[in-house]
């Protein structure tokens, strides 16, 4: 049984968090080796949990309570040879709250593993709590970093030697081959995947409409800036330096994914239009055809086509009777610049989530008179306490690397995520109730996202109906930006907005912050049959899962990513090893085929 403090609530020190960690770890590899149920279950809490990326069976999943998770752990353990259990050389332990969190590394049967626990005091002893288990790599195809990096330029006599310059045009035009996966989407999503495939040898070629990497960035609204902070907001292999400012501006943000995309030598074509594709079941290959730049048509035929063009498509811009006779400027938050050009204007912006907020914040900063029309109601969290209860890893001293730290916010099952929201939403609120209070006042409708989930709850429901306070909701709330909330805009005769409650507005420039079509119904159509068996992309599937997400869809050779930064940061490594695994004949492109098909 595992040792611990005489007193597990006394303080714990480093060495004693060492001593009671290796403890447990012994006894939970001798449980696994031996296959005694028993002696396991003593190492967990009742209500304990496990999480499992791709460590065990190639896929996700998860259990809730010991008893299940008891029975599962010791079936797989034994089904994909868990071994080589020893703490973590790269990260200690560290004390929280009386609590240890720690992490460990083990192998399965081709690949290299990484586990975290989090152990609290329980009757004498320090059992689990949480459980979470990943997959960090395979052990026959190591990624090319550290001692297994490339060597650039061979030193030496070589006949015929050839210049990076022109070796990397040679890559990215793929004149004479193929690239294994095609990725569709030059976003942080698309090129975090391309990165990870380029680590493990996968050619891997990106395509992006825009003329720029980063342009999907560069063309919003010029107030905007990233709503995560510097210390999670992290690309794959290399993190963004110590003078880098805490709110990445969105022009900048564009820069630094051009410049990753150039540093770590993707192969991206822009001015690329994706047209449509078509998977070929018995060759497992896609025939897909692309636009290029200058309106030629090129047909490729990856094995792998990875969908990572974001959870939104095309704007959504309401149909209005007699918008045509309006003489002044209307446009979607998608294409609206800058306030400075409104200063003295009437505006109206329809459409009360983030955009709209800080479209209407950013037109008031410039002089406008504004009048924002809410026609439901939206989630509202400060930026303080969005980052005090929903960041709490990622800061200025946080004792983890964003990679450990990654393993951590992805530990707890979603159900349990699910509990855990409703909670930080409460107290959230809480903290804001003065913001809150003042929004209502004035005739503002709140709500708390999908069953009091919030805005990650929101997100899973392919909703944007919240807002993420920095300064408009203040202005509402004071009356400075006007509210207009509950009706719709009925028509519009010349300069007048009629709205269906009869009442109307004079404006001279109406902005349509109405969100976005979800991406995946803009591309289905464009696939054909391979499309068929997709229901959605994100949100849960039936297990409790990302649907069709990060993981194999139920379309063989056909894979989505999407989400924040710090998901693609986490979840790509999946999906690229299982790729890797394909290619390297590891696992099968199609699982339900049978053996020799």
């Amino acid at each position: 049984m595992t040792e611990t403090l005489e007193n597990p609530a006394e303080t714990i020190t480093a060495r004693d968090a060492e001593d009671i960690f290796a403890g447990w770890l012994a006894d939970f590899a001798a449980a696994l080796r031996s296959g005694s149920t028993s002696d396991l279950a003593a190492l967990f809490l009742p209500e304990a949990t496990w999480r499992d990326f791709m460590a065990f069976p190639w896929d996700f999943h998860h259990t809730v309570g010991r008893e299940e998770t008891v029975a599962r752990l010791t079936e797989l353990a034994k089904a994909w040879n868990a071994a080589d259990f020893r703490p973590s050389r790269e990260q200690p332990p560290v004390v929280t709250d009386g609590a240890i969190n720690a992490f460990f590394d083990f192998t399965t049967t081709d690949r290299i593993d990484r586990g975290y626990v989090l152990l609290v005091p329980s009757a004498g002893h320090f059992v689990v709590s949480i459980l979470q288990t990943q997959v960090i790599g395979l052990q026959a195809h190591p990624e090319r970093v550290r001692h297994h990096r490339r060597d650039g330029k061979v030193y030496g006599i070589v006949p015929d030697r050839t210049r990076w310059s022109s070796d990397r045009e040679k890559e990215i035009a793929f004149e004479d081959s193929e690239p294994a996966v095609l990725v569709l989407g030059a976003g942080h999503n698309g090129l975090a995947i391309a990165a990870r495939l380029g680590a493990l040898d996968v050619p891997t070629l990106v395509i992006d409409r825009e003329a720029r990497v980063g342009d999907t960035w560069r063309k919003r609204y010029a107030s905007l800036a990233l709503h995560s902070t510097v210390f999670g907001d992290h690309l794959p292999y290399l993190s963004l330096p110590p003078s880098w400012p805490a709110h990445t501006p969105k022009d900048k943000f564009a820069d630094w994914l051009e410049s990753y995309a150039n540093l770590l030598d993707l192969n991206v074509w822009t001015s690329t239009t994706f047209l449509d594709g078509h998977f070929d079941t018995d060759a497992q290959r896609w025939t897909i055809r692309v636009r290029r730049g200058d309106g030629s048509v090129r047909e490729l035929h990856p094995r792998h086509f990875v969908v990572a063009g974001g959870l939104f498509g095309s704007p959504k811009i309401p149909a209005i009777k007699g918008i045509e006779t309006f003489p002044g400027m209307t446009a979607h938050s998608d294409e609206f610049q800058y306030g400075a050009d409104f200063a003295g204007k009437k505006a109206l912006v329809i459409g009360a989530g983030v955009s709209g907020h800080e479209i209407a914040h950013d037109l008031y900063e410039h002089s406008a008179d504004v009048t924002m029309l809410q026609r439901s109601a939206t989630y509202v969290v400060s930026y303080e306490s969005y980052h005090r209860y929903w960041s709490t890893l990622f800061t200025e001293d946080m004792p983890y690397t964003p990679d450990f730290a990654d393993q951590m916010t992805y530990s707890l099952p979603n159900e349990r995520v699910d509990e855990l929201n409703k909670k930080l939403v409460k107290l959230a609120a809480a903290a804001d109730q003065d913001l809150l209070d003042g929004l209502t006042a004035r005739g503002f409708k709140l709500e708390w996202g999908p069953d009091g989930t919030g805005i990650i709850g929101a997100h899973m429901s392919g909703k944007d109906a919240y807002q993420i306070n920095i300064g408009a909701s203040e202005l509402i709330a004071d009356g400075l930006v006007h509210l207009k909330q509950g009706v719709e805009v009925a028509e519009v005769r010349g300069r007048t907005v009629v709205f269906t409650d009869g009442s109307t507005l004079d404006v001279d420039l109406i902005v349509f912050a109405t969100g976005y079509h979800q991406f995946w119904g803009h591309i289905k159509p464009t696939l054909g049959s391979a499309a068929n068996r997709i229901d959605k992309a994100y949100g849960r599937a039936a297990d409790g899962e990302y649907a069709n997400t990060w993981r194999r869809s139920a379309q063989p050779g056909l894979w989505f990513g999407t989400g924040f930064i710090r998901m693609a940061r986490f979840y790509t490594r999946f999906t690229a090893l299982l790729i890797k695994a394909i290619e390297a004949g590891i696992e099968p492109m199609d699982p339900d085929r049978a053996d020799g098909d």
